[in-house]
């Protein structure tokens, strides 16, 4: 194994560590976090699982391959674990090596395996790998750790704790020293936790160009994320976090806006700053909270996609997936249950404002 040395970048290390597994054990190999997000890999081959390739490709396994892997033990394996292939989830074999350091997993040495495994020689050859690659994990967390709480710091809305944590976080080279901030709210997964971001937003033309930019690389596909109002001073910045986080809300229960909104961008939808009591109250008493109580789900829905399309049936039929004529016969039972006539603009407005609004009560809730 080439000697790295303790001043090497970490990233670097654990590409190398990752590299010589799959050298030494004569198959691919992937590191990934306890949380299954990709950190590394080696060179695939052409017979890579379709798990493996999702896994590169999203950045993430998804939740029923998560779940298979855990129910073999892996979490508080302290050794490889042989993990057989199982071809409805289209997964492979392969052996699991758990990175531990100080008593706990830090995150998962994947290498494709055939279906008797690999002889236990072979692997005790990569033992000390395995063993490093959980030191430089943990190395790891403890910085994420600390700059995680930098970040709430900056964000508290305290000056006396946000200047000295932009301070530190400039001194890091994470942040500038002075200048504007735009903060970003996003979630990779409809259901996880929301991460924060701040950066730069030290652009004349374009104060926010880099925060969207940002935002969509960090999203990928299905994620979602919010950006508040960049603001100069680090006691605003609470404020531009409520607009980041609320601008997510949205972003979650209204798909068809886009995966990034901007607090800036949003319209009427920034009522939701008020919070959920407030657009509650706002709700109740409409035609939308009248059609809710007295609509199936179904109906709902054809309502919402309908204002949503402006009102053309075409689009609205194409993207129900329904004929025409039982489009007609839904707007109909519609109008019957909301007391709406939908050729009034108005009252049309209304109904699709309560019932918009409706769509991201229960994300202002979680």
């Amino acid at each position: 194994m080439p000697d790295r040395g303790d001043g090497a970048d970490p990233a670097v290390q654990l590409q190398d560590i990752v590299d010589d597994v799959s050298g030494l054990l004569g198959a691919p190999a992937v590191l990934e976090d306890t949380g299954f997000v990709l950190i590394a890999y080696s060179s695939q081959g052409v017979d890579v699982d379709p798990v493996r390739a999702a896994s590169i490709l999203g950045k993430t396994a998804t939740p029923a391959v998560r779940a298979w892997f855990e129910d073999h033990g892996i979490a508080t394996a302290t050794g490889p674990v042989h993990i057989p292939g199982d071809p409805e989830l289209k997964i492979a074999a392969r052996a699991c090596l758990p990175a531990r350091s100080q008593g706990r997993t830090r995150g998962y040495l994947w290498v494709l395996a055939p279906e008797d495994g690999f002889d236990p020689a072979r692997l005790a050859s990569v033992e000390s790998l395995t063993r490093r690659a959980g030191e430089l994990l943990a190395w790891r967390q403890r910085g994420e750790d600390s700059r995680d709480r930098l970040v709430d710091d900056l964000l508290s809305g305290d000056e006396s704790v946000a200047v000295p944590a932009r301070t530190a976080l400039a001194a890091r080279r994470e942040l500038p020293a002075d200048g504007p901030l735009a903060v970003i709210a996003l979630r990779t997964e409809s259901d996880g936790p929301t991460a924060l971001r701040v950066i730069s937003a030290d652009d004349a033309t374009d104060p926010l160009g880099p925060a969207l930019r940002r935002a969509a690389r960090l999203v990928g596909e299905g994620g979602r994320a919010g950006i508040g109002t960049a603001r100069s001073k680090v006691q605003e910045l609470a404020a531009a976090r409520h607009e980041a986080d609320c601008a997510l809300r949205v972003a979650l229960a209204r798909p068809h806006l886009g995966p990034v909104l901007t607090w800036a961008g949003m319209g009427f939808y920034r009522v939701v700053g008020q919070g959920a009591e407030a657009v509650e109250a706002l709700i109740a008493g409409t035609p939308a909270a009248v059609l809710r109580a007295r609509a199936d789900l179904e109906l709902i829905r054809t309502a919402l996609v309908y204002l949503d399309q402006a009102g053309n049936a075409a689009r609205t039929a194409a993207a129900l997936s329904v004929h025409r004529q039982t489009l007609y016969y839904r707007l109909e039972k519609i109008e019957q249950l909301s007391g709406v006539d939908l050729d009034q603009g108005e009252a049309r407005l209304q109904l699709h404002l309560g019932l918009a609004l409706g769509e991201v009560l229960p994300f202002l809730r979680a």
